[in-house]
C-alpha cells in the first residue's frame, strides 16, 4: 500500500514535470491547479478503497485537464471496479504519449496492465453500408449508418441489433473471444422485398371444405327422404286404423311397417353422413388457417443490401 500511495502522491504533486508538451498545451495555471485539487480529492477516495467515489474525482479532473496520469487513475478505479473495457479504452489514451508524461513506475504499471488486459479484452469490429440504419450493441447506441465502428469489449455474448424505418429490425448474438477479433456486417430487409408464399396450393383447403359441405348436402337429402317417408308412414296408418284402430288382433300390414323402418334407417345414414361432411369441413378450415400466407424474406446472399446480420471471426 505504501507503493501505490507514493505513486499517487508523485501524479498529485508533479507539477514540475509537466512541461508544455501536448498535455499541457492550452491548459492555464488555474485549470492546472482545479485538476490537482480534484486529483488529490480522488487520490484520498482511492486509498480508502472508495473507488467509485474516486472514479467520479478523477473525471472531474480530466474535464478540466485530460493528462494521461490523471487518465491512468481513472484506469486504476475502472480495473477495481472490474469494468475491464472502459479501463483498455482509458489506458490507451494514457498511454497515447508513452512515458513521457508518466513518472517511470507509473508508466511501468501501465505497460503490466496493458498485457493484463490483453487477454481480457476483445475487439469488435461493426460495418454498416445501409443509410439511415441505427446499430446498437448491448442497448447502447454503436453506430449511424453508413460507417464503421471498432469497440473494445469484454469476453463473451454480446447483442447487435440494426434497426430502420420500413425495414426488418435484426438482432444477433455475438460472442467474443478474449484477445482475439470479431467482425460484423449489419444489413437489413426492407419489408416491402417480403414474398407471400403458402404451405400448399391455395385451392387445396378449400376443396377440403367444399367437399365436406357437399357431404353434408348429400346427408340433408337423405334426412329429407327419412322425413318424407315417415309421413307418408304415418298418412298409411291413420288411414289403416282410423275406422277401428290397429291392434293385436288387427296388426299393421308389412308394407306400412316397412316404410317406418326404412324411414328410421335413411335418418341414421343421413345423420351419419351429415357427421362426416361436417367434420371434413372443419378440417379444411383448419388447412386454410394452416395455408394463410407467410413472409419470406430474401437472404444477404440473394439480395443487394438485404437481409441480416453476417459475423466472421478473424483470429
Amino acid at each position: 500500500m505504501r507503493i501505490a500511495v507514493a505513486w499517487l502522491t508523485l501524479l498529485a504533486l508533479a507539477g514540475s514535470a509537466f512541461a508544455e508538451d501536448p498535455w499541457t498545451a492550452g491548459v492555464t495555471a488555474e485549470q492546472k491547479q482545479t485538476a490537482r485539487a480534484l486529483l488529490d480529492a480522488g487520490n484520498t477516495l482511492f486509498l480508502a478503497h472508495n473507488y467509485a467515489g474516486a472514479l467520479d474525482k478523477y473525471r472531474q479532473a480530466l474535464a478540466v485537464w485530460d493528462h494521461p496520469a490523471i487518465r491512468f487513475n481513472v484506469v486504476r478505479c475502472l480495473i477495481q471496479l472490474d469494468r475491464t473495457a472502459e479501463a483498455a479504452d482509458n489506458l490507451k489514451l494514457a498511454l497515447k504519449y508513452g512515458a513521457a508524461p508518466l513518472e517511470e513506475a507509473v508508466y511501468n504499471e501501465a505497460l503490466a496492465y496493458e498485457k493484463l488486459l490483453a487477454n481480457q479484452i476483445g475487439d469488435l469490429d461493426v460495418r454498416c453500408t445501409q443509410a439511415g440504419v441505427a446499430v446498437t450493441l448491448d442497448g447502447q447506441p454503436l453506430l449511424a449508418c453508413p460507417g464503421s465502428q471498432t469497440r473494445r469489449v469484454t469476453p463473451g455474448h454480446h447483442q447487435l441489433v440494426g434497426s430502420k424505418n420500413g425495414f426488418l429490425t435484426k438482432s444477433s448474438d455475438i460472442v467474443v473471444v478474449g484477445g482475439q477479433r470479431a467482425e460484423a456486417d449489419v444489413s437489413l430487409v426492407a419489408m416491402s422485398a417480403a414474398a407471400i408464399t403458402h404451405r400448399w396450393a391455395q385451392w387445396k383447403p378449400w376443396v377440403v371444405i367444399g367437399s365436406g359441405l357437399v357431404v353434408v348436402g348429400v346427408g340433408g337429402l337423405l334426412e329429407y327422404q327419412a322425413s318424407v317417408d315417415m309421413s307418408s308412414y304415418d298418412h298409411e296408418l291413420a288411414l289403416l286404423c282410423a275406422d277401428t284402430g290397429c291392434d293385436a288382433n288387427r296388426p299393421i300390414p308389412a308394407n306400412v311397417a316397412d316404410e317406418k323402418t326404412r324411414a328410421r334407417h335413411e335418418s341414421e345414414i343421413a345423420i351419419g353422413v351429415m357427421s362426416a361432411g361436417a367434420a371434413a369441413a372443419a378440417i379444411g378450415g383448419v388447412l386454410l388457417y394452416m395455408n394463410r400466407g407467410m413472409a419470406i424474406y430474401p437472404s444477404v446472399e440473394a439480395m443487394p443490401g438485404g437481409g441480416a446480420v453476417s459475423l466472421a471471426g478473424r483470429f
